[in-house]
């Protein structure tokens, strides 16, 4: 696997768990399914994702000065990470760290 897709599947796998967090909390899921609007919410940044006109170089999503979400969905993007930011310490310590020493690097 190239160095790019290993980071767009990370940068997914982050999203992903903090879209789970989101969820679980807020929306009182059971933590392993998503309810319909959250899952919207993950598919549509798989797609954006998967799409990346930046694909190329490598930055994740919190560096980039490119904007690929509509704007509603930055928006709601944002509240959830917000949200999840903080948790994701004790939920998933190691991605939490991992994630926050690639926005340092920009890895």
């Amino acid at each position: 696997m190239d160095k790019i897709q290993y980071k767009k599947e990370q940068e997914l796998e982050t999203i992903a768990e903090m879209i789970n967090i989101y969820c679980r909390d807020i929306h009182k899921t059971d933590g392993t399914n998503l309810c319909p609007e959250c899952q919207d919410m993950l598919d549509y940044v798989k797609k954006r994702i998967a799409l990346c006109p930046r694909g190329g170089e490598a930055v994740s999503c919190g560096n980039c000065k490119t904007h690929c979400y509509a704007p509603k969905r930055r928006q709601k993007m944002r509240a959830i990470m917000n949200y999840s930011a903080s948790k994701m310490l004790l939920d998933s310590p190691i991605m939490a760290i991992r994630n926050k020493i690639a926005q340092w690097f920009l890895l």
